[in-house]
């Protein structure tokens, strides 16, 4: 029996804010003072999001980001880091009790449920997309033809989940290695061959760019059908709007929490 979930599309928010917004609604839904919930945002400045246990001057060119003014942000969940462009990605966040939706207890397995869900939505768009239970090093993922086209993370509060990835709409490769430390020949023309074999877009795989709305629609469809859910549409309450601008002010935009690995909190 398909259950009531939230639906909010939130827009365009930087990555602070986008990150305290899923602090807040993993919150609310751990306290049982908000439902179950599917959010669609991107982020402007374009960013780069690290996972908690990472180490910061490993993986981003900080100075790079400073120059083209990207933001950096240390997530509340775990994975590699992620260069989110304002045009070339759309990010969903999936925030749920465990206890009241019959999600499997094997994280990998509640992977792959809650991707079931995004694949049907790409399906819906024309896309034939796979999941991979990732490794020890990596997140699951979903790929087309072994090419990666979402990757995606998780954080848990008690028996409250917070699952966040990506759905890449454009690819711009030259622009990705500007900021992300893959390796000392980031710029060499060999390691972007390499990268154009293992990554892939929404655009690359339909010839042609779908907008934001399309893409959202489709993963609708697609969630509606595997979780099972019915959604009802609002916006962010203005408390929680008010605490995720506070959060992100004193957590998330803070340089002890985006430079240090995220034990403590």
């Amino acid at each position: 029996m398909a259950k009531l979930w939230r639906l909010i599309r939130t827009g365009i928010f930087n990555a602070y804010e986008n990150m305290a917004i899923d602090h807040v609604l993993l919150d609310g839904c751990h306290k049982d003072t908000a439902a179950n919930t599917i959010r669609f945002y991107r982020w402007n400045p374009s960013a780069v999001s690290i996972g908690r246990f990472q180490h910061l001057d490993d993986e981003v060119d900080v100075e790079a980001c400073k120059k083209l003014n990207v933001d950096i942000v240390r997530r509340l969940s775990s994975g590699g880091a992620v260069y989110h462009d304002f045009e070339g990605e759309l990010t969903y966040s999936i925030i749920c009790r465990t206890d009241d939706t019959q999600l499997p207890t094997d994280v990998i397995e509640t992977y792959q449920h809650l991707c079931s869900g995004l694949l049907a939505g790409l399906n819906r768009l024309g896309v034939s997309a796979k999941f991979s239970p990732g490794s020890e090093n990596f997140c699951p993922n979903l790929y087309v033809k072994k090419r990666k086209i979402s990757g995606n993370a998780q954080s848990r509060r008690g028996n409250t989940l917070l699952q966040h990835g990506t759905i890449l709409r454009t690819l711009d490769l030259y622009k990705m290695f500007a900021f992300l430390k893959v390796n000392k020949q980031k710029a060499d023309s060999n390691l972007i061959k390499t990268a154009a074999k293992s990554l892939t877009s929404l655009t690359q795989e339909l010839g042609s760019i779908p907008s934001f709305g399309q893409i959202e629609e489709a993963l609708i469809e697609g969630l509606s059908g595997t979780l099972p859910a019915r959604f009802y549409e609002e916006g962010l309450t203005d408390a929680e709007l008010q605490s995720a601008r506070q959060i992100a002010d004193t957590w998330y935009a803070k340089s002890d929490w985006t430079f240090r690995r995220g034990l403590e909190k």
